[in-house]
């Protein structure tokens, strides 16, 4: 049961990395259009407080569950005061102002999502659409070395696509050049999830996926230039706006499965080892 659950919620790890980018860059348009100098102020107090006083008390929340080998660790390599200070200033300064951009969209500034929903609703709708295809997949990658699940679990993997395509009405190009690329990371991650020990299954996935994707990408721009260069436009696969939307999802796809925690331990791959 612990095992399901936390395969489930690395799932959802990896899935909310997916949408991310895309959020993040909505949300960030938005909050550029109108930048104040009370908000940079606002932003830098906050950054303030978050480096010198939240950060470091979670850091210390931190060695204490981990002292042993914090302590290995902080004796080989002593940290850098004004190093930490800054890097800490400088991801809690880009933390409060992603805030900021995201309270913008989810508060219905964001025209394009607006028309059909509104607030809070088109942010958490912009998370599901882009959440749906890395979820469904990577279940079929935890679920490849279960035989009653494998195949089930396959079929939604590969349906997810349409499935999402349909929830928000793509157009049929959208889709295709979603399944087309997603059906190989499945296929690619399916293999590796077989084969490779459950607890490095995640860092080969990530590859599988970067690789299908720069391929992908690659075709793609390869395949309109040789379509516009004969004026044959009505083909045109991705247009600028959408390249750099499905380039975001593959970043943060990738970068979910290399943060992502391992549902499995070293005893279960101990375990599977012995019985295969």
């Amino acid at each position: 049961m612990s095992t399901c659950t936390s395969a489930i919620t690395s799932s959802l790890w990896i899935a909310i990395c997916a949408a991310a980018p895309e959020f993040i860059w909505q949300g960030l348009r938005i909050a550029l259009n109108d930048p104040t100098w009370a908000d940079l102020f606002s932003a830098l107090l906050i950054g303030l407080i978050l480096a010198f006083f939240v950060e470091p008390v979670m850091e210390r929340i931190r060695d204490l569950l981990h002292w042993t080998r914090h302590r290995t660790s902080a004796e080989s390599k002593p940290r850098n005061a004004l190093f930490t200070a800054s890097l800490s200033l400088a991801f809690a300064l880009a933390s409060v102002c992603l805030h900021d951009a995201i309270a913008a969209f989810v508060s219905g500034h964001n025209a394009e999502h607006a028309a059909a929903n509104s607030g809070l609703e088109a942010g958490i709708m912009l998370v599901i659409e882009w959440a749906i295809v890395p979820l469904a997949i990577t279940l079929v990658w935890l679920s490849a070395r279960q035989r009653w699940l494998a195949v089930p679990m396959g079929v939604v993997g590969g349906a997810s696509p349409c499935v999402a395509g349909w929830l928000f009405a793509w157009s049929a190009q959208a889709v295709i050049t979603t399944a087309i690329p997603c059906l190989l990371i499945l296929g690619f991650g399916y293999r590796q999830a077989r084969t490779e020990p459950r607890q490095r299954v995640f860092a080969r996935c990530a590859h599988s996926v970067a690789l299908v994707a720069a391929i992908w990408f690659a075709f793609v721009l390869l395949l309109d230039a040789v379509l516009a260069f004969y004026h044959i436009d009505q083909f045109e696969l991705y247009s600028p706006s959408d390249f750099w939307v499905d380039v975001r999802f593959y970043f943060g796809w990738t970068l979910g499965l290399m943060l992502a925690p391992s549902p499995y331990d070293r005893t279960a791959d101990t375990i599977a080892e012995r019985v295969g």
